[in-house]
């Protein structure tokens, strides 16, 4: 059976992809902990696979040849895993079957969910794949599979060089991606890269780069940091973006305990008319001050 042509419709726009502001991404520099299917949403499906399916079922799905829409399934196996603690042994065999599965599928909407689902794994044992899928020809898989090295927990075994050329890419999304991932992993052989990306053509790649470097404690973020937090006219924003942007700016400020911008956080309290962000402005002084 062939797949069918229902394309999953993504929250980021090609071209310029606005990732810090996407809810599909929307905390992903604190650090990037992203339940990556959460917000991903799929238009023109009639019949959804069964919640009650298990995972070892939706990649048995993937692995036959008679099954159509294997995207769906690389979908629903990606909610899975998100959702679920996937037992521990079973890992090296779900990995090698993703793997084999991305080999093997001409489709790019299946590797581009197969790379999802090993991303929600967060382990070790997917960065071999991951690394693989940096090659893809597809934009979106490069995409996700940034994303899920950002989304490690231990990223010692991957090899930081392999993103160097993605600093240069044309898609805007790939360049927010990647300053991001090496931010949240703080990859001091990138750091330069980061900073340089200050100067992007693109707004939304030079606040994401803003954001990163928060991790590295740089002061060469301070100024696009500022203007993205003060200046009210942000053309392309909208101002639920505009919040999200500012929220995953205080937040990485949290995490990382950068007292230097305790007079930079105190402005946001003062001056900001949103809410949400006051708040969280706030517990973010709050914090800095103990």
């Amino acid at each position: 059976m062939n797949e069918n042509n229902d394309e999953p419709k993504k929250l980021v726009l090609k071209g310029d992809k606005k990732l810090l502001e996407n809810p599909f991404l929307g905390s992903l520099v604190v650090p990037i902990a992203i339940v990556l299917v959460g917000a991903l949403i799929i238009f023109g499906v009639t019949k959804m696979l069964s919640t009650e399916t298990s995972y070892k079922d939706h990649v048995h799905e993937l692995q036959s040849k008679a099954f159509g829409n294997k995207w769906i399934a690389a979908f629903e196996l990606s909610k899975k895993i998100a959702s679920s603690q996937i037992p521990e042994e079973d890992i090296p065999w779900l990995v090698e079957s993703l793997t084999d599965v991305y080999k093997n599928s001409p489709d790019p909407r299946t590797r581009d969910f197969v790379v999802v689902a090993l991303g929600a794994l967060k382990h070790e044992k997917v960065v071999p794949s991951l690394t693989m899928a940096l090659e893809d020809e597809s934009p979106d898989v490069k995409f996700h599979a940034l994303v899920a090295l950002g989304n490690l927990a231990d990223s010692s075994t991957v090899d930081w060089e392999k993103l160097k050329p993605f600093f240069s890419s044309d898609d805007h999304a790939l360049r927010q991606a990647v300053v991001l991932t090496a931010g949240t992993h703080k990859v001091e052989s990138l750091e330069s890269l980061v900073v340089a990306s200050l100067k992007d053509e693109s707004v939304a790649v030079r606040y994401s780069a803003a954001t990163a470097l928060i991790y590295y404690k740089n002061e060469a973020a301070l100024t696009v940091l500022q203007d993205l937090l003060f200046n009210s006219d942000r053309k392309g924003f909208d101002v639920n973006q505009v919040g999200n942007l500012k929220l995953n700016v205080l937040s990485a400020i949290e995490k990382v305990k950068w007292s230097r911008l305790n007079s930079v956080v105190q402005d946001v309290v003062t001056r900001d008319n949103n809410p949400k962000v006051t708040t969280k402005a706030q517990q973010v002084l709050n914090s800095l001050k103990n």
